[in-house]
């Protein structure tokens, strides 16, 4: 999928072969990322990946902090529209809010641990960046990557025994994406059994969302 529609820190592009120079920059950088953690990627790394100089790529971004920014933001609005598509194409309309949670938390759940050590160094660099401001965009930019979520659950609000299903479902899913980004962010060796393995942690979520909004399904 092409990175570069979406907002990035680069310097503007006008023609398709640099367009898919940078497609291919940042396609590099998230390898790098994924494979190395943030300490160890380097600029010379991703340029050698990408088939470019040093130069090059900061003839393209003015530091490395900016590369940075482009894949954080390349990376979570490129799984928004993934998120999106997912639940959009599951057809579990009529099936109700019990499986459309427990489906909701698995496709967030498998999202992460298909790019776990990715995600770990994107959430790492927002999390420990210097500039408040960014860290708080950072933190608008993944939120918004799971908001197609909330619209898709509320379809069944009359099932949902609160009296704000809104709030209830926006909670349900602040409470999953918060557990498992610290189940991302976490030493293997610190975390549970069911922590540890996707099909458990989508286990283990979906009840705990489906017990705050006051659902049972008997799983």
């Amino acid at each position: 999928m092409a990175i570069t529609a979406v907002k990035v820190r680069a310097r503007p592009t006008t023609q398709a072969r640099s367009r898919d120079t940078l497609d291919r920059l940042l396609a590099s950088a998230e390898e790098v990322l994924g494979e190395r953690g943030l300490e160890g990627t380097t600029v010379p790394e991703i340029a050698r990946r990408a088939g470019l100089s040093v130069g090059a790529v900061y003839r393209r971004f003015p530091d490395k902090d900016a590369l940075l920014r482009a894949v954080y933001e390349a990376y979570f609005a490129r799984a928004g529209e993934l998120n999106r598509a997912s639940l959009l194409s599951l057809g579990w309309s009529g099936a109700g809010l019990a499986e459309g949670v427990r489906r909701t938390v698995s496709t967030m759940v498998w999202g992460a641990w298909e790019h776990r050590l990715l995600l770990r160094a994107l959430l790492t660099y927002a999390y420990t960046h210097p500039d408040p401001a960014f860290r708080r965009e950072a933190e608008a930019t993944s939120a918004a990557a799971l908001a197609g979520a909330e619209p898709i659950l509320l379809r069944h609000r009359d099932e949902i025994p609160h009296t704000d299903p809104e709030a209830a479902v926006r909670f349900a899913l602040f409470a999953a994406v918060s557990t498992l980004r610290a189940a991302v962010l976490a030493d293997p060796g610190d975390l549970p059994p069911a922590a540890l393995d996707p099909d458990a942690l989508s286990a283990q979520l979906g009840s705990l969302c489906l017990g705050y909004l006051g659902v049972y399904d008997g799983q």
